[in-house]
């Protein structure tokens, strides 16, 4: 068992060790007759920019694979890296992916991974449909609301107008300035909104919630972690608590706990 557990221990730091070679990419699409960008990424972080001023998308994507010389990399992209960006109806679609084989033959290949990290300005009016596999995200100025699905990794969503519907499996979120209606689904870690234009529904598994300043009502159902509200305009109702402390202050509709 011991020798097991070495030699799976030497494994991973080869893998974290390994060089690891870099290629950058720019991509851009005229954004007029678009009404919504769909981005479809896999590992690695994703920043996102609305800009009033564009009227096309642009991306800068930087793709990092670790244990490969910086002459393999070519080959790398070819086989097992997909990055297009292109337009289907009223829709562009970005998709930044990579299929490198199962994490243990990875291991065995000189600790070989691999991300493509994501740089994104577009015109501001665009609707946002986001599936992102694992890494942070940030997501700033959206005029057109936002769908997330989020495997794991933190999440930042700031100046967002209109609907928001969240699902997210792991990593923290935070949320600033939104617009709309905000509907989270959770798995674990923890939620922080201040100011929500809406209504607010929250359903999480485990981890602190904390909702400053909201327009509408707040709806919460949480497994675990503290819950903290502050500032509603309107009813607060508190379906589940889970385990951790409730702190209700400044509301003016109706509490239901």
């Amino acid at each position: 068992m011991k020798k097991t557990a070495l030699f799976f221990l030497i494994l991973l730091m080869a893998a974290f060790s390994a060089p690891a070679a870099q290629q950058r990419e720019t991509l851009t699409l005229d954004a007029a007759g678009c009404a919504s960008l769909r981005i479809e990424c896999g590992a690695g972080a994703l920043k996102v920019q609305g800009d009033d001023t564009l009227e096309r998308i642009e991306v800068s994507a930087v793709l990092t694979v670790q244990g490969i010389a910086e002459s393999e990399l070519p080959g790398f992209r070819k086989e097992y890296v997909i990055l297009t960006l292109e337009k289907s109806g009223d829709r562009a679609v970005l998709t930044a992916s990579i299929d490198s084989g199962h994490w243990l033959e990875r291991l065995f290949d000189h600790g070989r991974d691999a991300r493509i990290d994501l740089d994104i300005r577009l015109p501001r009016r665009l609707a946002l449909a986001v599936d992102d596999g694992s890494g942070d995200l940030e997501i700033r100025g959206c005029d057109g609301g936002l769908r997330l699905e989020d495997g794991s990794g933190d999440a930042r969503l700031a100046e967002i107008k209109g609907r928001v519907r969240i699902d997210d499996g792991s990593g923290s979120l935070y949320l600033d300035a939104v617009g709309g209606d905000i509907e989270i689904e959770d798995g674990s870690g923890d939620i922080e909104l201040k100011g929500a234009g809406g209504n607010v529904d929250i359903a999480d598994g485990s981890g602190e919630i904390a909702v400053f300043q909201a327009l509408g009502s707040v709806t919460v159902e949480d497994g675990s972690g503290d819950i903290v509200i502050d500032g509603v305009e309107k009813d607060v109702t508190i379906t589940e608590a889970g385990s951790g402390g409730v702190r209700i202050r400044n509301v003016k509709g109706k509490v239901t706990e």
